[in-house]
């Protein structure tokens, strides 16, 4: 098959990116033929970007020509539309797989691939078919702006602390949903999770487009550790939403307990200087590769302290290859995940007593945090094997062959 794999970056920068450029190399590998489809972008992978739409400027809030080229782009692109039937017409593919389009692609390029009769899925990475926040806020960690008006949003400056930001982020939400853009031109929603699912449905999506496809993690060439190097681990991006300020509120609260925390984000240098005075807080930055996988089998556990509905961290998939326990937050689809008192320990996102006694606990009972540990690895061989997230995912697309 060739199978087009649409998302707005062709490089690794988040959990969507993650996912696409591991299932591209998976399909290759398998003898299909994958077409990236992606904005340009100094850091995308080599490939031939000839099809890619041009750059936006969407990480800071401006003003000017780029503003409003950004803005255009949010509501509808009449390039990504023409590039999305060049790369079609000149390659013939069999099927299109959207990722995470908004902004910089936008969904003008579903109407082509309509047009061309082109079969169309897409994986749910986050919440922004059914709201204008790419995530939603836990109870009593934020507020839920799904059916906020547009008067009322962009007062509020929800969207980057912006009016300008969030107007825009209001109006293209609402035209799309109002045009039914997504539901119209893809045949089938594929949901990480449950939760997703019942999101997607409380969200007006038809429940006969939704197909539920739990990720899988390939653990094969990791040997997991079921015992440990003493700290407690965080991976992810260093931002509000992430919940890393509990990290360090708790690591101040257990002095006897180390904590690493690898990652990047825009609370860095808010994070550090939270940590002044934690000695046994270390900021290791961004880590990949076997060097992140040796950080996991060395860890007492995982730390997820998100404080928004998860959809299914990925995180946790590579935590549990190495063996190791997560104590994560009880939001969305977590708990699909994590079996409290069985691969892990479930908390509230603000309960932070809650998050002091589950890390103590694996801390000082080395029984407990060795039957977890084996759990955890038990789990990702039965439950989140890669080969069956694929075999499901093959079968998805021959549905909509079909």
């Amino acid at each position: 098959m060739k199978i087009i794999q649409a998302n707005k970056y062709y490089f690794l920068k988040g959990g969507a990116e993650r996912y696409m450029l591991s299932l591209s190399d998976w399909l290759t590998k398998q003898g299909h033929t994958v077409l990236p489809f992606a904005m340009k972008h100094e850091s995308n992978l080599a490939t031939s970007d000839q099809y890619f739409v041009s750059p936006v400027q969407t990480q800071t809030v401006f003003f000017g020509m780029g503003a409003l080229k950004t803005f255009s782009r949010m509501l509808y692109s009449f390039e990504a539309r023409r590039k999305m039937d060049s790369l079609v017409h000149h390659t013939k593919p069999n099927l299109c797989h959207i990722h995470n389009i908004y902004t910089q692609i936008s969904p003008s390029i579903l109407d082509t691939l309509k047009d061309h009769h082109v079969p169309t899925v897409m994986t749910v990475h986050d919440h922004h078919l059914i709201s204008p926040q790419y995530n939603i806020w836990a109870d009593g960690c934020g507020n839920d702006y799904r059916d906020l008006g547009i008067v009322r949003g962009t007062y509020l400056k929800f969207h980057k602390g912006s009016h300008a930001a969030s107007f825009a982020q209001l109006l293209s939400f609402k035209l799309h949903r109002w045009l039914k853009i997504y539901q119209r031109n893809i045949d089938l929603f594929i949901c990480p999770s449950e939760y997703m699912k019942r999101q997607m449905i409380k969200g007006g999506f038809p429940r006969e487009q939704l197909r539920v496809n739990p990720y899988g993690y390939d653990g094969s060439d990791i040997e997991p550790r079921y015992d440990h190097d003493g700290y407690v681990l965080f991976v992810g991006r260093l931002s509000e939403e992430k919940g890393v300020q509990t990290v360090i509120k708790i690591a101040k609260m257990l002095p006897e307990v180390r904590f690493k925390i690898v990652g990047r984000g825009p609370q860095m240098d808010y994070l550090h200087r939270l940590a002044i005075g934690a000695r046994n807080v270390e900021f290791l930055g961004f880590r990949d590769g076997d060097e992140l996988k040796e950080l996991y089998r060395g860890a007492i556990a995982l730390l997820v302290p998100s404080r928004v509905h998860e959809i299914f961290p990925l995180t946790i998939l590579e935590a549990m290859a190495a063996g190791k326990p997560v104590i994560a937050s009880h939001v969305g689809g977590v708990p699909e995940v994590v079996e409290d008192r069985v691969t892990g320990m479930l908390v509230q996102p603000d309960d932070v007593s809650g998050w002091i006694e589950a890390v103590l606990r694996l801390f000082y009972d080395s029984e407990l945090q060795t039957r977890l540990s084996r759990g955890a690895r038990h789990a990702l061989d039965t439950k989140f094997r890669v080969e069956d997230h694929y075999r499901r995912l093959i079968q998805i697309y021959e549905e909509v062959l079909r």
